[in-house]
């Protein structure tokens, strides 16, 4: 015999309600128990459990149900009715009312009801009071239904005054249905006299009315009747409790609660309401049309209302520890407690896709993902989807905003100290325009800094783009792909001080003479302009895109890698489109401001200093022959100002022509209108560690595109 299938995979978990507490309930559902069994309670009521979808109302309702079941009431009734699960019946109302009445028939102590043979005297009694009100159920108890029409329309018609019949609808209390018949009635008559019709109209419509109201009072004060004999006789109650009805459509919501109100609203009966009060607001608001306003409607129904509290922070972590005991690690408990909302419908529905997407990165990235990591992206995935957009492009950012929150804590925690002094007011590190969005989020701060800088597994801020990939790549197996933000995404820029430098070296005779070059302060981008930013500018302008897109769209999981395939015409109108969208004067970095941004005053031969080492850059060293996120080798391949890929990656162009030393910012070499070679700094992903220097410069017709051509864009001082 085969031995049993064994997995360690976690169990997914269920949405179904639950009367064990895991929520902390006890104390709501002792207090709504007392309050439905206490004699001091007049009746009737309803009661209102408001809540978001999600928030437990469900299970709080049947913990109160069962504890009323339990505490061994005799002449206490309870029946459950799912409004959702009869939304498709013609009459949901008369579906209520059917289960209500079906909840006092006698039965055995076991459920079952008895048979007729079984009955006693006052049993059967009830038994005949209860047929006799389900019947008068498909009678005349329809309040908006078209009644049992006898008249005899085509004999009615004949010989009446044309127009007639349509004044005479004006008396008709139904609905659409009697107005239908009676066009297919006139349908069939001819002549020009139709006066009799009128009379017919008038005389059926009264005594329809007539029977309805008698009916409708008949039925409330026969259920009433019905309570007193065989309930409240022996102090005991009816109690109703009403779940989805917030999922219905909204008149057949408003059916419901009008049958509540209409039949149902006698002494001894409480109906208990699980209700997302917005829902039924808005359900109200659309069926009267704005002309009946939904919140005093509402509190003319119900008049005990009870809030559902989100889970407390403090039983979050039980919580979550109560659905999965057993986390791949235990701090994940923590980081959904801070990171997600107090919804157990949602809390549960994340950890799920997080057990999920576990499971997966076992079996495809069983070194690259670790499971507090996957959990807070997880979190920020469906806490904050706008965020987890640009992440999905650009997984550096996530690395970006954690290193600003933990500055920002940092400083407050300095500048509050009763010893602070001025330098330690230092200045925050500067944030990518994307991200502005997000500062002021609390919850989010309080997720990305949940765990000390330094503790290895559980933080961003250390890794590199590549390292944040695995994370994003798996959560967007979860869902759909939305549209890239709608916000334009503007390069970060660092600051070069004004002053004199060294250019040039004596390595090439193009590098030659080494002279010193005086610029003004400017600004660079920190990065070379990527896939991401690029897309912004040719979905705006309908620019030829390079030729690896996939229309005006780049490839998947590309989105912070720098754009390639782009002509020296290509990145000038990228700065002039640049320029107009934001009002500030955007150009391509002059070689010489390209040189003084990689390499500083000390004449460094690479960004990081005068000694090699492969692992600070993207060269052909690494053997890679692509090209890598921008940022992959930071912070320790930046430049001294902080430029990033100021080495490798792709070589960069630059607004100046290629001419011989020294430099000289007036002597024709930016003219912008000529169709001579252009200079190519940095050096690319294809080029060793001799081409990657500071110094190093190569020339291209400014027409030509090719994999490992990019570019970065600078400011003049004051922009």
């Amino acid at each position: 015999m085969p031995a049993p299938l064994t997995s360690s995979v976690s169990p997914i978990l269920d949405d179904r309600p639950t009367i064990e507490d895991a929520l902390d309930f006890a104390p709501y559902r002792d207090t709504l128990f007392g309050i439905l069994r206490s004699p001091a309670t007049r009746t009737p009521m309803t009661v209102g459990l408001f809540g978001t979808w999600g928030s437990g109302k469900t299970s709080l309702m049947r913990m109160i149900k069962a504890r009323i079941d339990a505490a061994g009431l005799p002449a206490y009734r309870t029946t459950w009715f799912d409004a959702w699960k009869y939304d498709r019946e013609e009459a949901l109302w008369r579906a209520l009312i059917l289960q209500v009445l079906d909840a006092l028939r006698p039965r055995k102590p076991n459920g079952t009801p008895y048979a007729e043979d079984e009955l006693g005297d006052v049993q059967r009694s009830l038994v005949n009071d209860l047929d006799r009100l389900e019947e008068s159920l498909y009678h005349t108890v329809e309040w908006e239904e078209v009644g049992q029409w006898t008249l005899d329309w085509v004999k009615a018609l004949r010989g009446t005054a044309e127009g007639a019949a349509e004044i005479a609808l004006a008396f008709v209390p139904g609905g659409t249905g009697l107005v239908n018949l009676a066009k297919k009635a006139l349908q069939t008559v001819t002549g020009k006299e139709r006066e009799a019709i009128a009379e017919a109209f008038r005389r059926e419509a009264k005594a329809y009315r007539r029977e309805q109201l008698r009916s409708l009072e008949q039925f409330e004060r026969s259920f009433q009747e019905l309570l007193e004999k065989h309930v409240l006789i022996h102090e005991g109650r009816l109690i109703v409790f009403v779940d989805d009805l917030d999922r219905c459509l909204p008149g057949k919501t408003i059916e419901v609660l009008e049958a509540i109100k209409l039949f149902l609203d006698v002494p001894g009966c409480v109906f208990v309401l699980a209700l997302d009060q917005e829902a039924i607001v808005e359900a109200i608001q659309t069926r009267y049309k704005g002309e009946v306003k939904g919140r005093q409607y509402l509190e003319k129904i119900i008049q005990l209302p009870f809030l559902l509290p989100p889970i407390e922070t403090e039983n979050m972590c039980d919580f979550v520890e109560s659905l999965v005991p057993h986390l791949p690690d235990p701090r994940c408990s923590e980081v959904f407690a801070e990171g997600l909302p107090r919804n157990p419908r949602q809390v549960k529905r994340t950890i799920n896709i997080f057990l999920l997407l576990w499971e997966l990165s076992r079996q495809k990235l069983p070194e690259s993902v670790q499971p507090v990591r996957l959990a807070k992206v997880v979190a920020i995935q469906h806490s904050h989807p706008d965020l987890y957009v640009l992440l999905r492009e650009v997984p550096r950012l996530l690395r970006d905003l954690e290193a600003y929150f933990r500055a920002e804590a940092d400083l407050e925690e300095r500048t509050a100290r009763p010893d602070a002094k001025a330098e330690d007011r230092t200045e925050m590190p500067s944030l990518p325009s994307q991200l502005q969005a997000f500062v002021g989020r609390a919850t989010l701060r309080t997720l990305l800094t949940l765990h000390p800088a330094g503790m290895p597994d559980v933080n961003f801020v250390d890794l590199t783009p590549q390292d944040v990939r695995p994370y994003i790549y798996l959560t967007h197996r979860v869902e759909a792909r939305p549209g890239g933000p709608t916000e334009l995404p503007l390069p970060q820029m660092v600051r070069v001080s004004a002053g004199e430098f060294t250019m040039g070296s004596d390595e090439y005779d193009n590098e030659k003479p080494v002279h010193k070059v005086h610029l003004p302060e400017f600004r660079i981008g920190r990065y070379p302009v990527t896939n991401y930013e690029y897309r912004a500018f040719v979905q705006d302008t309908q620019a030829h895109p390079p030729p690896h897109w996939e229309g005006s769209d780049y490839p998947e999981m590309l989105g912070d890698h720098p754009v390639v395939y782009v002509s020296w015409y290509d990145a000038m109108a990228y700065c002039q489109w640049l320029s107009e969208k934001t009002g500030k004067p955007y150009h391509l970095p002059t070689e010489a401001e390209w040189e003084k941004a990689a390499r500083s005053t000390d004449s460094r031969r690479w960004p990081w200093g005068n000694e090699w080492d492969a692992n600070n850059c993207n060269s052909r060293e690494n053997g890679l022959d692509h090209t890598t996120p921008a940022g992959q080798y930071s912070p320790h391949g930046d430049s001294p100002c902080g430029g990033v890929d100021m080495a490798g990656n792709v070589r960069e162009w630059c607004s100046s022509l290629f001419r011989p030393y020294p430099y000289q910012v007036d002597d024709g070499r930016e003219d912008s209108k000529s169709p001579d070679e252009r200079v190519l700094r940095g050096g690319a992903f294809s080029d060793q560690a001799s081409s990657v220097r500071c110094a190093f410069r190569s020339l291209r017709l400014p027409n030509s595109r090719d994999r490992n051509i990019g570019f970065r864009v600078a400011l003049s001082s004051g922009s």
